[in-house]
């Protein structure tokens, strides 16, 4: 079967999310990758449930970070959710949005330092190791965890900055791509993580990428696209995109000046008026099962293995609709034409 995977973030209900996943491992899907923001619900008590709720689901945070969670709780955090789960943990790491930092105070000076040192700090952790250790970011001294990982828990870095692919191909068991990169962005990360894997003289294949993307069905292509362009982290999103990826896609670069001026004013209308079927096209997958499942094949052509599906749907429907979308890519199913 071909890969295929679930993303969901802090909207839904415990409750809710657990049985979307359910159903969604029920489809053949492989994993539940769970984004964390402060102002909702936590990644990991999702995870936890989804964990109870769930017979063979991979359970990924998709992302946490070093600075709101020191190193020492995310390795014992993963650690008793492995356990919880019976090896299905599965770590999605990244720097934090600085923003979002800065509103809690927190402080996230160095992400490059923080990101090698945290990861080489959780891992010791895991092997049981007593850990004294100084670096720029984080200082430990004799620590130590009591619950450990019963299998190795693949460690996926999420970034797009030359830095951070370079840590991914060198030290990390996979790539984590954000939401909103086109196929031909993916392209440029993928041969990054790859190029950093051979520098580091390991197998570039040996490291596993996945993406986020966001996904809208509806029999109705145009009140798929309708509903990617009414939600509002899609409008977010286009506001802040980097300039190179619009260009790289194809995309004149002043459509985000078109889409931030007016998103920032706080007139949401005005910005979705400037996000055209070709925009959505590039960037997400919006429109019919066939139309999503052609845009997969593009992705995939650009080397992400496996997609992680996100939908911008909150009801049951529209939920289900991504989830069936996907079972359908992990059978081989072609579009329709």
């Amino acid at each position: 079967m071909t890969r295929v995977a679930l993303g969901l973030g802090g909207t839904l209900p415990v409750r809710a999310a657990v049985e979307v996943a359910r159903y969604a491992e029920d489809q053949g899907f492989e994993s539940c990758w769970v984004h964390e923001a402060y102002w909702n619900r936590d990644a990991l008590t999702y995870l936890a449930a989804m964990a109870v709720g769930t017979r063979r689901l991979g359970l990924a945070t998709g992302c946490i970070n070093p600075f709101s969670r020191h190193p020492v709780l995310v390795a014992s955090t993963l650690a008793t959710l492995d356990e919880l789960s019976g090896g299905r943990a599965i770590l999605g790491f990244g720097t934090g949005h600085p923003a979002r930092l800065d509103e809690q105070g927190i402080a996230h000076e160095r992400p490059l330092a923080a990101m090698r040192e945290s990861i080489g700090l959780i891992r010791r952790l895991w092997q049981g190791e007593k850990v004294t250790f100084t670096g720029r970011s984080f200082s430990l001294r004799n620590a130590a965890l009591t619950v450990r990982p019963a299998h190795p828990i693949p460690v996926y870095l999420a970034g797009w900055r030359p830095g951070m692919l370079r840590i991914a191909g060198e030290v990390c068991d996979g790539y984590l791509a954000r939401a909103l990169e086109s196929p031909a962005s993916c392209r440029r990360l993928v041969a990054g993580v790859r190029d950093a894997a051979s520098r580091a003289e390991r197998a570039p294949a040996g490291v596993d990428v996945a993406a986020y993307l966001l996904c809208a069905v509806d029999p109705d292509r145009r009140a798929a696209r309708d509903a990617m362009r009414h939600d509002p982290f899609v409008s977010y999103q286009f506001a802040v995109i980097d300039e190179v990826v619009l260009r790289e896609s194809g995309v004149d670069p002043e459509t985000k000046r078109r889409i931030a001026e007016p998103f920032f004013r706080g007139d949401l209308e005005r910005a979705r008026a400037q996000i055209d079927d070709a925009l959505l096209d590039a960037f997400t997958l919006a429109g019919s099962p066939d139309d999503v499942l052609e845009r997969l094949g593009a992705y995939a052509d650009a080397g992400v293995r496996l997609p992680i599906l996100q939908p911008v749907a909150s009801d049951a429907t529209g939920l289900r609709r991504v989830i069936d979308v996907g079972r359908e890519h992990a059978r081989g199913a072609l579009p329709a034409h």
